[in-house]
């Protein structure tokens, strides 16, 4: 009896799993090897004294210069309180807002910040902008007080 049972159930576990093939419309699983990156500096939450703010990244992507198309690589961008593009656009150059790192760099100084409220996102994007897909993003949140 408890097998027949279990040959009775068994089709219906696994289809409310997935593990049927009639899922395969659905969006597909993140990619845990597609990298990530790291703001190191400034500190998530961090407050911060002076105008200038000193934003030092880490990636598990391989950063190469602008314009280098090597599969699986990119650079660094980032928002300062901007709204992220598309992501199917390239990042756009907002002097002030939005960076590009170009010369694959991995530190970059905003410098004459006025106090107040601040998030920064960084973004990897490709040789020709275009964020990673999927995303490789990392976000901090800190104040400026400027003394």
């Amino acid at each position: 009896m408890k097998n027949a049972l279990l040959t009775l159930m068994v089709p219906f576990t696994l289809a409310a799993c997935g593990g049927t093939d009639s899922q395969t419309d659905s969006a597909p699983a993140a990619d845990l090897d597609a990298g990530t990156v790291t703001i190191i500096t400034p500190m998530n939450g961090a407050l911060i004294n002076g105008t200038d703010i000193s934003v030092t990244l880490a990636s598990t992507v391989s950063i190469l210069p602008a314009g280098d198309l090597t599969e699986g690589s990119g650079h660094h961008h980032l928002y300062l309180n901007a709204e992220l593009a598309p992501a199917d656009q390239p990042v756009p150059s907002v002097p002030g807002s939005i960076i590009h790192m170009g010369d694959a760099s991995t530190a970059y100084v905003f410098e004459d910040v006025p106090a107040g409220e601040y998030t920064l996102i960084a973004v990897i994007a490709d040789g020709v902008h275009v964020p990673l897909q999927p995303w490789v993003v990392d976000t901090v949140r800190f104040t400026v007080a400027n003394q």
